[in-house]
């Protein structure tokens, strides 16, 4: 019973970096390059929580709403402003420009807000008890669940719409998109968008179940990309397993580990897994 706080804990931790990986790997498999600014989405959208739900006073539905629809916009147009033009001068371009926008949504972040830590204004939820053993709060339930929802809609939408269909035409071929008449330029647009909408969600949970601090991109950009090697960068449901086993692992860690060493197991499985399996769990295979 001891160990099952833990096990919630890792759950909550696995769904987030789950979401944030997720919007990563769209990105890496549309434009093909690793988007090292997309932790600063994260950290962009879980201060943008923090503005609409304590400076503004909202209630952190609408704050939440709020928050991932102007992290998105910001997202999309940190594609138009900086990548899009430099797309043709190759993937090294784009990462090193991807550096560049990271530190400055990082000093802005800073200049407007301090580097002191928030936290969100949300009342106190119930927690769950076991025979006396606090399981699982109503904010780490919600989520758990609203990411997983948000996962399976991300997962239908891929599947059963047109422009889902594309998105995966466009990762698995380019050129092929292009002669069937796929508008690859609005295909990466939506692509854009659906992933600062996910890194805005992480961002915003990252938020509600700890504080909201200045250099948490930094930290969150090395998880999300360890999950994606791990689940293999050319698999979106490969990624999704990738982050659940690294939230897991970090956090039952602790259960024989000082906390401190969380990031370390992370890393750890990595190398283990690519020891055996270089291209990750899912062989760098399927959508």
């Amino acid at each position: 019973m001891d160990y099952i706080p833990y096990l919630v804990s890792g759950l909550v931790t696995g769904t987030i970096l789950l979401l944030g990986t997720v919007g990563f790997s769209l990105v890496k498999r549309i434009e093909n390059f690793l988007n090292i600014a997309h932790g600063q989405v994260l950290t962009l959208g879980a201060y943008l929580g923090y503005t609409f739900n304590v400076k503004l006073g909202w209630n952190i539905f609408l704050s939440f709403i709020a928050a991932t629809l102007v992290t998105t916009l910001v997202g999309w147009l940190i594609f138009k402003v900086f990548y899009k033009p430099i797309r043709s001068y190759g993937n090294l371009y784009l990462l090193f420009t991807s550096v560049g926008v990271a530190y400055i949504i990082h000093g802005a972040i800073e200049a407007f807000y301090g580097v002191q830590a928030k936290s969100y204004n949300v009342p106190a939820s119930k927690v769950f008890e076991i025979n006396g053993v606090p399981i699982i709060s109503g904010i780490e339930a919600a989520v758990i669940v609203l990411a997983l929802g948000s996962a399976f809609g991300l997962h239908l939408f891929l599947t059963r719409t047109f422009t889902g269909k594309a998105i995966r035409a466009m990762a698995s071929n380019l050129s092929l998109a292009n002669a069937r008449g796929i508008d690859t330029e609005k295909i990466a647009s939506v692509a854009w968008l659906l992933s600062s909408a996910l890194g805005a969600m992480a961002g915003i949970f990252s938020g509600l179940i700890g504080t909201v601090y200045t250099d948490m991109g930094w930290a969150v950009i090395l998880l999300i990309l360890s999950a994606a090697v791990l689940g293999g960068l050319g698999s979106l449901y490969g990624v999704m397993i990738g982050a659940m086993i690294i939230g897991l692992s970090m956090d039952l860690s602790v259960i024989i580990l000082p906390s401190s060493y969380r990031p370390a197991v992370a890393f750890a499985m990595v190398i283990v897994v690519l020891l055996f399996k270089p291209q990750g769990i899912l062989g760098g295979e399927g959508h």
